[in-house]
């Protein structure tokens, strides 16, 4: 089956240096799931596209390209989107690249114009929120549903028992204290409390581990946090990925994928989160069940490979 990837390869989160290599796994492993690939980064014409599928991985809508006659094109056509919160904004990475991210509905009209057949999101939530409104009355037809899979083969250390690591829980990621950022409440008030190993997020401490060294880092803590109040990110995967006790804040996307409270994570709240940082303190191996549970679920079910398959016996069955 032939593959036309649609990419801008000027996106950070693509690159070898990103410090999360969850898109860039996400990417790869389509990449080298189809026999063929054809690789579009600039304008050009939907007559030069010799594809059965095309995927559009733009997960931030940034990638500005125009391909005339794309609409009339007979590939199964695939986008993915990430942050379906996402509002206008134009923003600055720090390689210099200055991007202009679309807002819900300016996406939703892109994609119609590019008559994609299916929307690759990560977070079913999040779509019916945001994007569902503007796609309409087949916006359930349309959603393919995925969570962001971070690759397993660069988890060397996952099976390494908690008592051999650093009893310790992982307190890792930025807060954005002074910023109308929601989602973080919670975070905000967890972080500050004691019994914690907080590392700040390396965008902001650029000597924080992170890119492919973040998988050997997080694999030498006994625990670690996943805290956010929107929708699952890739912390709630990479580490129960790592082997580390995953102790996580409920999100309902998480339930959804198999997570269950006691058995694959600890679910924490404001009532019981001191209770559960001090217990898992005074005996780790107490939960290594909890943690190997965790990490087989996420290898069964929610890797970058799976994501890959799940693709491409979709696009078979669709072309």
């Amino acid at each position: 089956m032939k593959l036309a990837l649609i990419y801008d390869n000027k996106d950070p989160k693509l690159l070898p240096t990103a410090y999360s290599q969850t898109y860039r796994d996400m990417f790869l492993s389509i990449k080298d799931r189809f026999e063929k690939v054809q690789h579009i980064t600039n304008n050009c014409s939907a007559k030069d596209i010799e594809a059965d599928c095309i995927i559009f991985f733009d997960v931030h809508s940034w990638h500005d390209i125009t391909i005339d006659g794309i609409k009339d094109h007979k590939a199964v056509k695939y986008t993915i989107f990430n942050d379906p919160h996402q509002q206008e904004q134009k923003c600055k990475y720090p390689n210099g690249l200055t991007v202009r991210k679309m807002g819900a509905r300016e996406r939703v009209e892109r994609m119609r114009s590019r008559g994609i057949n299916f929307l690759i999101c990560p977070l079913k939530d999040g779509y019916y929120r945001w994007l569902s409104p503007y796609v309409g009355s087949d916006a359930d037809d349309i959603l393919l549903w995925f969570p962001m899979a971070p690759n397993k083969d660069k988890y060397k250390y996952s099976k390494r028992r908690l008592v051999d690591r650093n009893c310790a829980v992982l307190a890792n990621g930025a807060t954005w204290e002074g910023r109308e950022t929601w989602g973080y409440g919670f975070r905000r008030w967890a972080f500050n409390r004691p019994n914690l190993y907080r590392v700040n997020h390396c965008i902001l401490r650029p000597e924080v581990p992170s890119g492919k060294e973040y998988p050997t880092f997080l694999s030498k803590f006994a625990a670690a946090l996943a805290l956010t109040g929107i929708y699952v990110v890739p912390k709630y995967l990479e580490i129960p990925l790592a082997g580390c006790l995953c102790i996580a804040q409920y999100l309902p996307n998480y339930d959804e994928m198999g997570f269950r409270d006691g058995v694959h994570c600890i679910y924490v709240d404001k009532e019981n989160f001191d209770d559960v940082i001090a217990d898992v303190l005074k005996d780790p191996s107490a939960y290594q069940d909890v943690a190997d549970a965790g990490r087989k679920h996420t290898e069964d079910n929610w890797t970058s490979k799976r994501f890959a398959d799940f693709v491409y016996n979709h696009a078979r069955k669709n072309i």
